[in-house]
């Protein structure tokens, strides 16, 4: 009798692990799934926002996926009789300057190319700026944030020089800066969630 309660017990037991399996790997995988889709909706959604702006504004797109080295191959990227569509920029300040409202925009840490857009901005653009809530902490500074469309006028490339220098390291390098500066007039700024 021993015997058989012991059979039943280890039936049981395998029987309860198989089903608890099936349970956690059926569970997790309608979880990773729409984890997936989610994910998917979202880079769907700025793939759209930025396929509607290159098509209404029939702009070409910034310096994002090839490397700029030199002033004058960002002038000809850049400098088009079409507006150029800059994608992961966010931004860096708005300000007043001869009587102009300015937005200053950076190019996202993982951009091939570091590059600064000072445009001048009508009073709808600033608006939509200024009403987006920016985040309390610094993280946002990693997100590439807007899709930009502008007419870029002049391009140059900065003439500052950059320190670099790390703790605990001897060396501190001098060497000029590679941003571009690209300066024209903002068509439009849609906000994307990145």
């Amino acid at each position: 009798m021993k015997g058989k309660i012991k059979k039943i017990v280890w039936f049981l037991i395998i029987i309860a692990v198989i089903v608890g399996a099936y349970y956690f790997f059926l569970v997790r995988k309608k979880s990773d799934k729409k984890m997936e889709e989610a994910k998917q909706e979202e880079i769907s959604k700025s793939d759209l926002i930025i396929k509607e702006l290159a098509d209404k504004y029939q702009a070409i797109t910034g310096g994002e996926e090839e490397e700029l080295t030199y002033t004058i191959q960002a002038q000809e990227r850049f400098i088009t009789d079409k507006p150029t569509l800059f994608i992961n920029v966010y931004v860096d300040d708005v300000f007043n300057r001869d009587g102009k409202t300015f937005i200053r925009f950076w190019s996202a840490w993982f951009s091939h190319n570091n590059y600064v857009l000072e445009l001048e901005c009508n009073k709808k653009i600033v608006d939509k700026i200024l009403a987006q809530k920016r985040e309390d902490d610094l993280m946002y500074l990693f997100d590439g944030e807007y899709a930009v469309v502008a007419n870029i006028k002049e391009v140059t490339k900065s003439e500052k020089l950059e320190l670099e220098g790390y703790i605990g390291d001897d060396d501190i390098n001098i060497d000029s800066s590679d941003v571009f500066i690209a300066k024209g007039v903002c068509v439009d700024v849609v906000y994307i969630n990145d």
